[in-house]
């Protein structure tokens, strides 16, 4: 626990998913997010599974910190065997986030290739218990369309409103993954309220002559015009929180980190205010 009024606090609609510090522990979360002086966090189901969930949200608590989202792993689509375990873990994150607030999502799941309607079916029967568990325990249950095929058969925000409609699932509005999207902000307005969290990570695009990496990075690290994508979703009715998100697997640059959430703070507070 540590003391409230002494510690210097970020936007309280800025936020960093703990999959940004993918090898670190829980606990290793914890005490980064008390420097940074973050009061809203994106946490992420497997910690919460290896730390325990109940402990966590007693932690989470005592820092004063609440949730901007938790992430879970994809459903196993076409081995509904395993459907029983996958929707207990993502039930557990559910009860998490009734008692700190957020979103839960996760990718849909690998797909069949040219099966969409197969796919969509499957995702909306794996998934449905724990849509309605959610609305019971008045959480958002979203799934994120991802460009990696791997983990998911939706890539864009024009079939993530198809597949919200079959399976009533909210939709994640990842700006790293969508920012190339024909229209994108006109799509951001037509997702609207279904819009369960916006992630912000960048993009180095680059030039012919000199290629960015074009992998994501931690925002103010490429050149994605981040500010237009906040205001379209507050234009679009979202009222939530802005999380940091990127896969991180490489060792925590922590100035770096610290440098970008100022970034991404000072455009929070031009477009929203300083909350």
């Amino acid at each position: 626990m540590t003391d409230q009024a002494t510690r210097v606090s970020l936007h309280p609609r800025l936020s960093l998913s703990a999959i940004a510090t993918m090898r670190w522990s829980f606990e290793q979360d914890v005490a980064f997010w008390r420097e940074a002086g973050l009061r809203c966090v994106g946490l992420f189901a497997g910690k919460l599974e290896a730390f325990g969930h109940d402990r966590a949200v007693e932690i989470l608590r005592g820092e004063g910190m609440t949730c901007s989202s938790i992430v879970a792993a994809p459903f196993s689509l076409f081995e509904p065997s395993r459907w029983a375990d996958e929707r207990a873990r993502l039930n557990r994150a559910i009860d998490v986030a009734a008692a700190l607030g957020g979103a839960v999502y996760g990718p849909p799941g690998k797909g069949k290739v040219d099966g969409w309607a197969e796919n969509v079916a499957a995702y909306a029967e794996a998934v449905a218990p724990c849509v309605a568990h959610a609305r019971e325990a008045g959480v958002s249950l979203a799934f994120e369309p991802s460009l990696r095929s791997n983990v998911s058969f939706v890539h864009n925000l024009r079939d993530s409103i198809d597949l919200a409609d079959a399976s009533g699932a909210a939709i994640v509005v990842d700006i790293g993954n969508c920012y190339a999207e024909r229209d994108v902000t006109a799509w951001i307005a037509r997702v609207g309220k279904r819009i369960a969290i916006v992630q912000v990570s960048d993009v180095a695009i680059g030039t012919l002559e000199a290629p960015g990496a074009g992998v994501r990075g931690l925002p103010g690290e490429g050149e994605l015009p981040i500010a237009r994508f906040i205001d379209s979703a507050v234009a679009a009715g979202y009222d939530g929180p802005f999380e940091v998100e990127f896969l991180g697997l490489d060792e925590v640059d922590k100035p770096a980190y610290l440098k970008s959430l100022s970034y991404l703070e000072n455009i929070i507070a031009e477009v929203v205010g300083n909350g």
